[in-house]
């Protein structure tokens, strides 16, 4: 149902008799709605307009009249707006985590073509995702975790059937243990960006570098890939000066869309990352 829209609720019991009142009650921000006194009836339920996209619980509440303990029971609304957002946005624009296990909590707005804005965050049309999983990872309600130092992204998307919209947050975490001056290398990738379609490949040139002198053997890999994608990296791993060629191969049931594409080169507790850009698309629609 619609933000602002007033919804009837029926209330009934088998045994009406055995309560002189019943209650009922909506989850914040919905509120206490009325008090029927006599069963079966009905109660209209006024949704606000600027209530946040998800579900909500409304409880009734029944005591009996020989006074016993109350009786409760319960139904879940689901609160969305019926027509496709314009836009979408989150109130941060990027994350910085400081330690493993720090948990940061996405908002996320969606605006629509009345110059409407509501708050999207827990809409069933919502889903979220972690391009690097050993950076942070993400759970269904936007929450987020930190779990080592690098470089990732967060996507949300908005689905509504065939309508899709989606943004990227960027994670990082810097690495204690990178210190100047100390023995460190970095990674890069070229190109930035290729376009691809579902079912076909594409290969960037992953190279090690370091000004400090670092020789320490470097493992690469990959993360963040579409739906039924897979990475390979010839040789797997490298030092510093050395390149590697990564291949990213989709299959043709690969969804549409641009993915960012995190490479990490892994050597004892040092793992800078870099990302790459790659859009898979058919006929120039994403």
């Amino acid at each position: 149902m619609n933000p602002g829209q007033t919804l009837t609720v029926k209330i009934t019991s088998p045994t009406p008799g055995l309560f002189p009142e019943v209650d009922l009650t909506g989850e914040n921000p919905i509120g206490f709605a009325g008090t029927i006194s006599l069963l079966p009836g009905e109660l209209s339920v006024q949704i606000p307009k600027d209530i946040g996209f998800g579900r909500y619980r409304l409880t009734v509440e029944g005591t009996p009249k020989s006074g016993k303990e109350s009786i409760f029971a319960t139904v879940e609304i689901d609160v969305e707006r019926l027509d496709f957002p314009v836009s979408m946005s989150a109130t941060l624009s990027g994350i910085e985590l400081d330690s493993p296990g720090e948990q940061i909590p996405l908002e996320v707005l969606a605006q629509y073509s009345d110059g409407t804005t509501y708050v999207a965050t827990s809409s069933s049309h919502i889903s979220f995702s972690s391009a690097n999983t050993e950076v942070a990872t993400v759970d269904a309600s936007g929450q987020v975790t930190a779990v080592a130092p690098g470089i990732g992204s967060i996507t949300v998307k908005y689905t509504m059937g065939d309508n899709k919209l989606s943004m990227g947050i960027p994670v990082q975490m810097p690495n204690p243990d990178r210190e100047s001056g100390g023995s460190n290398f970095f990674i890069s990738i070229a190109p930035g960006m290729q376009t691809i379609e579902p079912g076909s490949s594409a290969s960037f040139k992953v190279t090690a570098s370091s000004y400090t002198g670092f020789t320490g053997e470097i493992e690469l890999s990959a993360h963040g890939l579409p739906e039924g994608a897979a990475a390979s990296f010839s040789p797997a791993s490298v030092r510093a000066s050395e390149s590697a060629t990564l291949t990213m191969s989709t299959l043709r049931s690969t969804p549409l869309d641009t993915y960012p594409i995190f490479i990490t080169g892994r050597s004892g507790k040092l793992n800078p990352t870099a990302s790459v850009i790659l859009i898979v698309t058919t006929n120039g629609k994403r």
